[in-house]
């Protein structure tokens, strides 16, 4: 696998949004552009060794709709390179780069200047993955109109000012 041919062959947010096969465009415009993300996280980017994070997500899947386009406004404001690639086609890849035995979606992968993986983010926030062990499905409906929006926002945050 050659991380640097993957990242190469993504598109960026907006060929994502423009892309054939995105049937509901609205819904990634939209959440991009009112999604409230302080401007004071730039200074995250000076202790951070991240420059660029691959996306696999497709625009049909509700937990991408939710989370991709908060990750390409955080990668607007820091000024992190921001690629996607569906995950038809990559499983196997997305398997290896976050060592996992199923290839979920939106997974984002946390690069350096040399691409080298420095972390990985899968799916969904904590808070709905645990919720979702429990059985409780009653978080859907807010969670797509951004109800858990902060625990995403903080979520990729600290994996980029870890990283």
């Amino acid at each position: 696998m050659n991380i640097k041919k993957l990242f190469d062959s993504g598109i960026n947010f907006n060929e994502f949004i423009k892309s054939e096969d995105n049937k509901n465009p609205e819904i990634f415009k939209n959440r991009f552009e009112t999604v409230t993300i302080d401007e004071s996280i730039k200074n995250i980017k000076d202790n951070s060794r991240v420059s660029s994070v691959l996306a696999f997500a497709e625009s049909w899947c509700p937990d991408c709709q939710v989370s991709v386009p908060i990750m390409a406004k955080i990668c607007a404001i820091l000024e992190i390179d921001f690629h996607i690639l569906k995950r038809k086609g990559y499983e196997k890849d997305m398997m290896t780069l976050c060592k996992d035995k199923e290839a979920k979606i939106p997974t984002f992968v946390f690069l350096n200047h040399d691409l080298n993986v420095l972390d990985v983010w899968i799916e969904r926030p904590k808070t709905i993955k645990e919720l979702v062990a429990k059985g409780d499905n009653d978080f859907r409906s807010d969670y797509v109109n951004g109800a858990y929006d902060k625990e995403i926002i903080d979520e990729l945050l600290e994996k980029i000012s870890r990283s």
